[in-house]
């Protein structure tokens, strides 16, 4: 299904993966052809790096260019239920694999997240997406992932990259210093990006998801989790409009159990214009096979994908997002979703499972 799949534009590719839904776009090798690719250099930041075909990649290219490898070192996954799985941990796949003197570990406060997956190559093309390098990420979950021939775009990456590796990093996420968003286009397609890697940054991510969503006529949502108050009263104002989505049950359970008594709260709960993924309930010990998108489209025109899950959490982690305006873009995006949905809509699950 190579229309579903895949699409490519100058400069752009965006590969799309549900294994429940059969859509293939060949993310491990992609990903792998993609680090192997590089000349000079390669930049990894990373929450969760486990996947046996890209740690090989990585050590295979170790030799040849400069690596530096940033990933999350929080543990796996404590007693929460809303963060994918670390077992073994990050750190021990990476010793393992012998890139230990490439990688440095980054902590955050009060249980906050290294949540970035992005790659910069020889500081001219990025990878990005919403999947981790994991057995769950590249395989098990409903994933998108895009690479970017851009060194503007390389540069705004590789600024945030250097942020990440700093020593005080940590103390900034206390400070709420906004970094202004870079916006490229790329032939016919623009593209804005949005980091947060400090407090006040996460608010403009917000914000930035309100303005978009602010008289929409059209809004097509493909998310894992849907939490943060003000993204979730810009969909209520979208109530009566042509809004329609795809969300991992198990996610959303917590949100919709606690909305259930506010008049007000609709989304999502018994509307059959919404649908789940028949995903498993967090288990630290297994591999997640959540719907693990964060995805919008707009008007068909406008597409937010990344990183970054629409929820509160989010606003203190470290997150990379794109704000893609392109019809022939949301047009591949709302070929995936039209995808998920008619397969949830047939063998789904209920909202909230009960």
């Amino acid at each position: 299904m190579a229309s579903i799949s895949t699409f490519s534009a100058s400069g752009l590719n965006v590969f799309f993966q549900s294994n429940r839904a059969k859509i293939d776009g060949k993310a491990v090798s992609r990903l792998v052809k993609f680090i192997q690719g590089a000349k000079h250099s390669l930049d990894v930041a990373i929450y969760d790096l486990r996947s046996q075909e890209v740690l090989q990649a990585l050590k295979g290219i170790s030799t040849k260019v400069a690596l530096q490898i940033l990933y999350d070192a929080g543990k796996a996954g404590g007693t929460s239920t809303t963060v994918d799985p670390k077992h073994p941990t990050t750190a021990q796949a990476i010793r393992a694999a012998g890139l230990d003197a490439f990688a440095q570990p980054v902590k955050e406060k009060s249980g906050h997240l290294m949540h970035d997956k992005f790659i910069v190559r020889d500081g001219a093309s990025v990878w990005t997406g919403s999947g981790n390098f994991t057995e769950g990420g590249l395989h098990l979950q409903d994933n998108n992932f895009l690479t970017i021939d851009s060194p503007v775009i390389a540069s705004a990456y590789s600024k945030t990259f250097g942020e990440l590796a700093s020593p005080g990093h940590a103390a900034s996420h206390a400070i709420g210093v906004t970094t202004p968003p870079t916006k490229v286009k790329i032939g016919a397609v623009s593209i804005t990006v949005f980091f947060s890697t400090q407090v006040g940054a996460t608010e403009g991510i917000e914000a930035e998801v309100q303005a978009r969503l602010k008289s929409a006529k059209k809004i097509r949502v493909i998310a894992m989790l849907i939490s943060d108050p003000g993204i979730l009263a810009s969909l209520l104002a979208l109530k009566n409009k042509d809004i329609a989505g795809v969300l991992d049950p198990h996610e959303m359970k917590v949100v919709m159990k606690n909305k259930m008594g506010d008049p007000e709260f609709w989304f999502a709960d018994g509307d059959p214009r919404f649908v789940a993924e028949p995903s498993h309930a967090f288990n630290k010990n297994r591999e997640a096979d959540f719907m693990h998108n964060k995805v919008m489209i707009v008007d068909d025109k406008v597409v937010i994908a990344g990183s970054y899950n629409f929820s509160e959490n989010a606003e203190a982690n470290d997150e990379n997002l794109l704000v893609i305006e392109s019809t022939a873009v949301a047009r591949a995006y709302d070929s995936y979703f039209t995808a998920l949905f008619a397969e949830y809509q047939k063998n789904g699950a209920k909202l909230p499972p009960v």
